[in-house]
């Protein structure tokens, strides 16, 4: 009777074996699913911890074609673009602490960036949820490649054209570009930034842009960008471009340093901040330098906005194009 328990050696050890596989197997699938959970964990953590804003602006470039006064972002006084090695520096330190709902690629003029599709597609790839537009003047749409209008689509990026003027000279120019839009594909959004520009710093007898020296109580209460327009620039948060492009202009010699030195005392934030230094910012109110803006609301009319340097002659204005080869 003991026999017909008996059990055959090889047969044994085939069950060992196929036991140990069995182990082998599961163990290495539990890994595979453990580390995979723990990713997703971990990137749910990150989603979680990313602190929403309403916008965030940037200049790509910080020169412009035209020379407007009153130009919340300096284009006429600065030059230069960003990097895309600085881009990606700046986005990598940022898009796991933030998470915009609009993103807006600007500057200066944005179409004097030589690689602005790559700047598209790289700020696809770093937010992939947020709304991008590219705010610009328009008019150098007519000289600039195809593979912008290509990036433009494929990243389902947003073209928003600034209207500077409503003149007979700037017109047919604003057109053309609209034009060239169009035969792409891609309508654009037109902002009447000429009904509305405002005068965001003074003239002097000599032609010099000069802050004001206002009430910052005052300024901050008729702020419009107070909390709509968080700026990045330098790898630094700042609540305004204001603020962003007047320490830019000041640290590189584009203004005088002795009149516009105010904004160097503000802090901006930090990539190196914690969550809680990031909602406090953001939560922040009137600072010392918003004395740098007017406590009241100035409308600079089109022929205003590009004095010293006169009215109709529009298409003189231009600074250059597009260095794109």
């Amino acid at each position: 009777m003991t026999g017909l328990f008996r059990t055959n050696g090889s047969d044994e050890n085939r069950g060992k074996q196929s036991c140990r596989t069995l182990t082998e197997l599961y163990t290495k699938h539990f890994k595979t699913l453990t580390s995979f959970c723990t990713q997703l964990t971990m990137t749910t953590q990150r989603e979680t911890h990313r602190v929403p804003i309403t916008s965030l602006e940037m200049n790509v470039a910080y020169g412009c074609n035209l020379q407007c006064e009153y130009c919340t972002h300096l284009g006429r006084f600065m030059k230069g673009i960003v990097s895309l090695d600085d881009l990606l520096l700046w986005y990598r330190s940022w898009n796991r602490k933030i998470r915009p709902q609009t993103i807006r690629i600007m500057g200066g003029e944005p179409l004097l960036h030589p690689h602005l599709e790559s700047v598209l597609y790289e700020t696809r790839s770093h937010w992939q949820d947020s709304r991008i537009e590219v705010m610009s003047n328009g008019l150098l749409l007519p000289k600039i490649k195809t593979s912008v209008f290509t990036a433009v689509k494929e990243t389902e990026s947003h073209m928003t054209l600034s209207r500077h003027y409503d003149d007979p000279y700037y017109n047919p120019i604003l057109e053309a570009g609209i034009d060239v839009l169009r035969q792409h594909d891609i309508e654009p959004r037109i902002a009447k930034s000429h009904q509305s520009w405002m005068k965001c710093y003074r003239i002097d007898e000599r032609g010099h842009a000069r802050p004001y020296q206002s009430d910052p109580t005052k300024a901050w209460k008729i702020c419009y960008v107070k909390h709509i327009c968080t700026t990045l620039i330098d790898n630094c948060l700042y609540r305004c471009p204001q603020l962003g492009c007047s320490a830019y202009a000041v640290k590189n010699g584009f203004v005088h340093f002795d009149d516009w030195k105010v904004v160097l005392g503000y802090q901006p934030l930090m990539p190196d901040c914690t969550q809680e230094e990031l909602e406090a910012f953001m939560k922040e109110g009137v600072c010392e330098q918003c004395s740098i803006c007017p406590e009241e609301f100035q409308h600079a009319n089109q022929y205003e906005k590009i004095n010293p340097f006169g009215l109709p002659v529009i298409r003189n204005l231009f600074c250059g194009a597009p260095n794109h080869e």
